[in-house]
């Protein structure tokens, strides 16, 4: 019984994953189709508005200000931030040119989201499926530590995943360490343990099975 469930939870977490990822991809299709003739401007950040009020705390939406002929409009995010950034901090916004109020803001969206998450549940769950498959000797005569590899390559995605998520928020890098501030240490502490952790997995664990062959 305990096996079943195990493979139902799993299974579940795995097509959650996929399903938001298609979701996710064929909605960014849409929208980038949608928006393809958009005109790029600047916009500047002006308010906010709360998005949601939980247990865990409160997200909001921020506003953006831009200008077309001497006219201004605002644009909103579609998702709620924790954190909110310095007025007048700049974001890139495309507009309609054929409807000035129409505008979406360049960089991070909810598909944006639906996408990292699938891929977060699809990597988490992969790693019981490889855990089982190594259990029943799969990865027996593969020279290299299978489980290892991948936990490093999974821990480096959601490092540089999270960074890239929170960079599509703000105008820069450097402005996006600013706004994370020392959160920023949690992507880049994935991104190195998973490094080391590939390296280690990939060329030492080879080296030491082909010392232990010749002896």
């Amino acid at each position: 019984m305990e096996i079943i469930i195990s493979c139902f939870l799993v299974f579940a977490v795995l097509v959650s994953g996929f399903l938001c990822l298609f979701i996710g991809i064929k909605d960014t299709y849409k929208f980038n189709q949608k928006t393809k003739n958009y005109v790029i401007t600047e916009g500047y950040f002006k308010d906010y508005t709360v998005h949601s009020i939980d247990k865990e705390g409160t997200t909001y939406k921020l506003i953006y200000e831009y200008e077309v002929d001497g006219k201004k409009y605002m644009v909103s995010t579609d998702y709620g931030v924790e954190k909110i950034p310095s007025l007048n901090s700049m974001r890139k916004v495309k507009y309609d040119p054929n409807n000035y109020e129409k505008a979406v803001l360049v960089g991070t969206n909810r598909n944006n989201g639906l996408i990292y998450f699938g891929a977060f549940f699809i990597l988490g769950g992969m790693v019981f499926v490889l855990i089982f498959l190594q259990i029943k000797g799969v990865f027996d005569k593969i020279k290299i530590d299978v489980i290892g590899t991948y936990m490093g390559v999974t821990f480096t995605i959601i490092g540089i995943g999270i960074i890239l998520f929170q960079n599509g928020t703000t105008s820069s890098f450097i402005e996006t360490v600013k706004m994370m501030g020392f959160w920023i240490f949690i992507p880049l502490m994935f991104i190195i343990v998973g490094i080391l952790l590939t390296i280690k997995s990939l060329f030492l664990q080879k080296s030491k099975m082909n010392s232990d062959c010749k002896k």
